[in-house]
């Protein structure tokens, strides 16, 4: 892994020319700018030390042997995409130009260059650099955020639609019960597409009054309705060039409906109160939790815009039907809120099978507010089975009854007590016998309220 040159205190930078004398001249404005300047014949060469040292910005020349400028910088941006690159020529067109900024270079200078305008392109280039350390780091913060977690083969088959369908312009209709992770995959296949660097815009359908909606979606003029003081932008605008991901979508009133249709089919839009139409390029991602089949034969639904959000179907499993995901996303949540919330929280490995048995209605939603209340409220650490049981919401069994847990717990602490006879009371000895850690057997006697004289 390279590192930054760190043998003295002065900014390491690299020049990149294949003239002497230009190349010492440009080492000379860098030294009196505070930098400490390398310089290279060839690109290839400066790529290879960019592998070892990583300086904090490259003076590139635009003609150069071997590997012409463009090419030298395009091979910049995949080995080190944060390190600010400013290209220089004496030959510069619009085209090289344009192709450079296109390809990252924050700044192009012409030569000859003299030491005031080199010293405002380093100031850009700088605070290029840093910015796109900013977004770069936001999106892998974002990423992280709306990762999709699991193994399962029900999952790796939404994975699959999500990998065919976001580099299209395909709509996708997102379907699964409430709480399944609709919006993850509707991000998911944002960040996957081409209009991943432009905006990503939600609208949950059902949270907007039905008379707003037009409103939200399409945007108004001033005065086009009784409070609109100012005129405002729709969803539709915000997501130009992007996404908008139209949550509920069941929920949207008939006009919106028809006004939607007609986007998908002709996109441009009219702002209500206005009589002008705007294009806008922007993808169409939908979710809902309904039966939009049913809602169409009750007439709440229209056929037609079903038909145009239907290209594509994605079905997001229930958390019940990929209880082998459950463990992953447990330890996924305990990371993010114990970090969250300064608490170093964990489950003993007993909490599992309760985990995995819990019919979770309210899917991976309602495991996430479990595993974030758990971090919050456990008075033990580990949080062991019975808190857990609480923290669910579910009372601890009975002893005496005849339920299947009552049975199971009967035998469990009669195996526990027989094996400890056997052993004369020696906790290490009996758990040997049981085929569990002796941490484990200490916990269970504990649950059962089993006194142990022994220990070892």
């Amino acid at each position: 892994m390279s590192k930054t040159d760190t043998r003295n205190s002065r900014p390491l930078a690299f020049v990149v020319d294949d003239e002497p004398l230009v190349a010492k001249m440009l080492c000379a404005l860098l030294s009196r700018a505070g930098y400490e300047a390398t310089a290279f014949s060839t690109g290839p060469a400066a790529i290879e030390a960019l592998g070892r040292t990583r300086p904090l910005l490259v003076l590139l020349d635009l003609a150069l042997p071997e590997m012409d400028g463009i090419e030298v910088l395009r091979r910049i941006r995949e080995v080190a995409p944060d390190v600010a690159v400013v290209m220089v020529s004496g030959q510069g067109t619009i085209k090289a130009a344009v192709d450079a900024l296109k390809l990252g270079a924050s700044d192009f200078l012409e030569k000859p260059v003299d030491q005031a305008r080199l010293e405002a392109a380093l100031a850009r280039a700088l605070e290029y650099s840093r910015l796109r350390r900013q977004v770069n780091g936001l999106r892998a913060e974002l990423a992280e955020r709306f990762r999709i977690v699991g193994k399962s083969k029900a999952l790796g088959r939404v994975r699959d639609l999500i990998n065919r369908a976001a580099p299209t312009t395909a709509s996708v209709l997102i379907t699964g019960d409430s709480g399944v992770g609709k919006e993850l995959v509707a991000r998911a296949i944002h960040l996957q597409s081409p209009r991943q660097a432009e905006p990503f815009v939600a609208l949950n359908c059902a949270a907007i009054p039905k008379e707003l909606i037009e409103s939200e979606l399409f945007g108004h003029e001033r005065g086009a309705f009784t409070g609109a003081e100012a005129a405002r932008k729709g969803k539709l605008q915000e997501a130009d060039k992007g996404t908008l991901f139209l949550d509920e979508v069941a929920d949207m009133s008939p006009a919106a409906q028809a006004k939607l249709l007609r986007f998908l089919e002709h996109p441009e839009v009219e702002r209500l109160g206005s009589n002008q139409s705007v294009l806008f390029d922007v993808r169409i991602l939908a979710a809902t939790n309904k039966n939009l089949a049913a809602c169409i034969k009750d007439g709440c639904f229209r056929e037609d815009l079903f038909h145009r959000l239907n290209v594509v179907t994605i079905k997001v499993p229930a958390l019940r039907e990929r209880p082998e995901d459950i463990e992953e996303l447990t330890a996924f949540f305990l990371e993010r809120f114990c970090r969250r919330n300064n608490r170093a929280v964990s489950f003993v490995q007993e909490c599992m099978p309760i985990l995995r048995s819990h019919d979770w209605p309210g899917n991976v939603r309602e495991l996430r507010n479990l595993v974030e209340r758990a971090v919050v409220l456990a008075r033990t650490n580990p949080v062991e089975p019975d808190e857990l049981q609480s923290f669910l919401g579910v009372e601890t069994p009975v002893r005496q009854d005849g339920t299947l847990r009552a049975v199971l717990d009967r035998a469990e602490r009669e195996a526990v007590e027989r094996a400890l006879a056997v052993e004369g009371g020696v906790v290490s000895g009996a758990a040997r016998a049981l085929g569990v850690e002796r941490a484990s057997l200490y916990r269970i006697m504990k649950r059962h309220g089993i006194p142990h004289e022994t220990a070892g």
